[in-house]
């Protein structure tokens, strides 16, 4: 018989202070400028969460075009159009242009993981540009969880609005508690980004002034 289900409680300040923090020293060994251009474009998905509408034709058409690829290698290649057509009727995607969530979750957690995959010359930053791409590297990580977590609720809501406790998964859920009903950005949690931004400095300092080449005689 399969164990008891059990719970993983993951606090929601702790697991977002700490992706700030690992993409805030990221953000420092990338530069200002790698880092705007991805402040940019969690700008742009921030103004999709706002208006959905302005990407619901888009995400539609990429729901319909995959439907018709699923259809066809369902298939097995056939192309006979009305078999075609009522296997593309009877596929269902978990999102479309209604309840683009879904698909707004996974395109900006696979932006979010090659934008942070690469690296730039870090020999060639500056402490300024290193200490302004951990700034903005802070303020990226806090969006990224922020968006996430707006992406998710608002799926569930259109997806499922009675969702009830008692239709989780049976063997393991993830369970995020102490969902803020204010900004962090306040009380303990600014304590906690100025500290971070402290250490973010001080180590950013630290390693300029211990890579300085010494001066020939």
């Amino acid at each position: 018989m399969p164990g008891n289900p059990f719970t993983i409680e993951l606090p929601y300040n702790q697991l977002l202070l700490l992706v700030m923090a690992l993409v805030m020293f990221v953000g420092a060994t990338r530069g200002w400028f790698r880092e705007f251009f991805t402040s940019c474009a969690l700008a742009v998905l921030t103004g999709i969460l706002v208006q959905p509408a302005l990407a619901a034709p888009i995400i539609d058409y990429i729901a319909r075009f995959l439907r018709l690829v699923v259809a066809f290698v369902a298939g097995r290649g056939s192309v006979d159009p009305a078999k075609l057509l009522e296997r593309y009727r009877n596929i269902q995607l978990p999102f479309d242009g209604k309840n683009p969530y879904l698909f707004l979750v996974v395109a900006l957690v696979a932006f979010v993981f090659l934008s942070y995959s690469t690296r730039s010359n870090e020999k060639s930053l500056s402490a300024l540009n290193r200490i302004l791409g951990g700034l903005l590297g802070l303020c990226n990580g806090y969006l990224s969880v922020w968006l996430v977590t707006q992406y998710v609720l608002r799926y569930f809501n259109i997806r499922a609005p009675g969702l009830s406790a008692a239709a989780r998964p049976s063997q393991v859920s993830v369970a995020v508690r102490g969902l803020p009903t204010t900004s962090l950005i306040a009380g303990e949690g600014q304590q906690s980004i100025l500290l971070l931004f402290f250490l973010m400095t001080v180590f950013v300092l630290l390693g300029r002034l211990t890579t300085r080449p010494v001066a020939k005689k």
